[in-house]
């Protein structure tokens, strides 16, 4: 259960107390199907109305059910996920996605009264149900599968020992509480620190790892980050303000120019630079361009050598040899931002530049993005993610709507624009396949940044060469007059 992420919304009146019943049913039902690797499972308890709402919106029918299942993969039953090709875990999370799961509390409670069993035998059954649909299980014939399924679903419940007859009053136990956080210290020292490096280095995973939460997109694909992205850690008496910037490049468009032009401009009025370079012993034009930025700025540099869990140790002295004769760093430290190795080191080493001064952030903030930005960015690096070669650098996502219903739950539109309309096609997808798996990644993700339900809607759009077109660069919040 502690691997797994299971997510539990609740949107009745009153405290939600079924959480600990779900979270510990959900858990053993994949521990029992053999799921080994960390997944995640959405899990919505709603009424009556709000699941013939959902049904009307997903599966076009006006009626109310016991559960609604949304499996994101295709499994075969009995044979669990394994991190590997369509099962591949998400790159920031290490989380295999499972899908969602609706459960109608007012009908779970009506069927356990028609039963005459409890409301936790039910809902147990539920959730039982729910997750070996996401397991790839069916039961729409009276075949074998069916029959395989149920016999699946009474071994799990009876190991928990929850039957028809008798209750488990440890499955309702409240879940251990969350460590109380530390008593937060008054800021004495602050500091603003560049992170800058060609495409493809590392930066916005390393950004993630120093601030501990996700605040800038990743991906394999060079030029992911196009804007400047501030991420903040406050630590004790020490608050870190880090700069994410673009990988430096030979620009090929107006957007490449803006993207240059912010790395040239964040080298600068900062306390200290991290140089990000991989472990190559030869200083390509990049970063002999960035050298010189830091020595024309007269900044104190620390050179971050990335990626290390690739590569034997013995190469490491090499490239710490070579640049060492390129500039006097303050400091070069080898690290993995993916493993998290050497992190920490890095920190240490960072804050003896942070000068005396109050915070520039409040408790809390982990990054000046606005929430609709941070939810657009997360769009773009599931379209990343999900497609190949040039079609994702010609993407561009617009939030239309962010809205807050009253019981919390949030309505978000958003707006994909592509330069062709054969990438929009392929965007969408066959039978839109494509979109609805880059829209479900997505709502994983925007979820757990915002704490809250999310209804996703995305549309696609084409806007011809928007890519040189000043005036759609700086709609889309990129301009370099900021």
């Amino acid at each position: 259960m502690k691997n797994h992420d299971i997510y539990i919304d609740w949107e009745l009146p009153g405290q939600n107390p079924y959480k600990p019943l779900l979270t510990r049913v959900i858990a053993a039902a994949l521990a029992a199907e053999g799921v080994a690797i960390p997944c995640g499972v959405d899990v919505l308890l709603t009424g009556d109305e709000g699941i013939r709402e959902i049904n009307r919106e997903q599966r076009e029918v006006d009626q109310v059910t016991d559960v609604l299942s949304f499996p994101m993969l295709n499994l075969t039953p009995g044979t669990p996920p394994d991190g590997t090709g369509e099962d591949e875990r998400d790159p920031e999370t290490g989380l295999c996605y499972l899908g969602d799961m609706v459960i109608d509390l007012d009908q779970a409670k009506r069927q356990a009264e028609d039963f005459g069993h409890s409301v936790q035998r039910e809902l147990a059954y539920l959730a039982v149900h729910s997750v070996l649909h996401l397991l790839g299980y069916d039961h729409l014939d009276e075949g074998p599968q069916k029959a395989q399924m149920r016999q699946r679903e009474e071994a799990i419940l009876e190991s928990l020992g929850v039957t028809r007859d008798r209750e488990n009053p440890a499955l309702n136990e409240p879940l251990a509480p969350a460590p109380a956080p530390p008593a937060e210290a008054e800021v004495k020292r602050c500091g603003m620190l560049t992170l800058c490096g060609r495409p493809n280095v590392g930066k916005s995973t390393l950004l993630n790892a120093l601030v501990g939460e996700k605040v800038a997109i990743v991906s394999n694909k060079p030029q992911t980050t196009r804007n400047r992205i501030c991420g903040v850690l406050t630590r004790g008496e020490d608050q870190f303000v880090f700069l994410d910037t673009p990988g430096l490049h030979k620009a090929a468009n107006r957007l490449g120019d803006y993207m240059v032009g912010v790395v040239r401009k964040s080298v600068a009025d900062v306390d200290a630079v991290v140089l990000l370079v991989e472990p190559i012993p030869h200083i390509g034009g990049p970063e002999a361009d960035l050298i010189g930025q830091i020595q024309a700025a007269g900044l104190p540099a620390v050179l971050v050598i990335n990626k290390i869990d690739t590569v034997e140790k013995a190469q490491l002295l090499e490239v710490m040899a070579v640049y060492s004769q390129a500039h006097d760093f303050a400091a070069i430290l080898p690290l993995s931002a993916r493993t998290g190795e050497g992190v920490e080191d890095l920190l240490e080493v960072l804050g003896g530049f942070l000068p005396q001064g109050p915070a520039l952030f409040p408790p809390g903030v982990v990054t000046d993005q606005p929430e609709r930005q941070v939810c657009a960015e997360i769009v773009r690096e599931k379209l990343l993610y999900c497609l190949d070669k040039e079609v994702p650098h010609g993407t561009a996502v617009e939030v239309t709507k962010f809205a807050e219903r009253e019981s919390g739950i949030i309505d978000l539109h958003v707006t994909i624009y592509c330069e062709k309309d054969s990438h929009k096609g392929i965007i969408i997808g066959k039978q839109g396949a494509m979109l609805k798996k880059v829209s479900t990644q997505a709502r994983e993700d925007i979820q757990r940044f915002l704490g809250t339900q999310v209804y996703l809607e995305t549309w696609v759009k084409v806007k011809e060469r928007w890519r040189d077109n000043l005036n759609l660069i700086r709609s889309f919040g990129f301009d370099e007059r900021d």
